[in-house]
């Protein structure tokens, strides 16, 4: 979205910005849900957005046809069900045609983000039992309340999961600005 490009814009002008967009989280859950929030607002530099890969896709009958029998037997991948091996078939079909290679290797981005992930995330574990530890809906809760009760009480140091000073101090620097440049917008 625009707003995005234009808060990375502003961002990017500040001191320490540029630093922000690639700094490493280490194991901290937080600076890591954060970068994942901001990844669509970043420059794509080899990966297609999920949607602009499924308008592709819709405008080539070939592709446009295995996407609609992808919907019709692997559904259940919408409700993390399933996987048939009539799912299984479609996805294979898929894989051949060159834009239906584009929707398995595109980044999830725009309004469908969430479901996105999440049906990329089932079709792993469901379909080719290569489950994904780090998936984590961006912006969830997973309600992991001591999580949040030791950030709240003092910072990266009490969080026990090794993550470093440099990383916790990276997301929230992070996250403030964004939460500043799009105040402006």
């Amino acid at each position: 979205p625009s707003h995005c490009i234009s808060s990375l814009v502003q961002l990017n002008l500040t001191k320490s910005g540029p630093a922000l967009e690639d700094c490493s989280c280490g194991h901290d859950s937080l600076c890591q849900s954060t970068k994942r929030a901001i990844e669509p607002c970043l420059p794509r530099t080899t990966s297609t957005g999920c949607t602009e890969a499924r308008l592709q896709c819709e405008r080539d009958r070939e592709c446009s046809s295995a996407m609609q029998d992808y919907l019709h037997h692997c559904g259940k991948l919408f409700s993390g069900a399933t996987c048939s091996n009539a799912c299984r078939n479609v996805i294979a079909k898929m894989r051949k045609h060159p834009k239906g290679q584009k929707l398995d290797s595109c980044v999830c981005d725009g309004p469908e983000r969430n479901i996105c992930e999440f049906v990329k995330s089932s079709m792993r574990a469901l379909c080719f039992d290569d489950p994904d530890p780090d998936y984590e809906q961006s912006g969830s809760d997973d309600g992991s309340d001591e999580e949040r009760d030791d950030w709240e009480k003092g910072g990266p140091e009490e969080l026990g999961n090794g993550a470093s000073i440099t990383a916790a101090a990276c997301a929230r620097t992070l996250l403030a600005s964004i939460l500043a440049l799009l105040a402006l917008f």
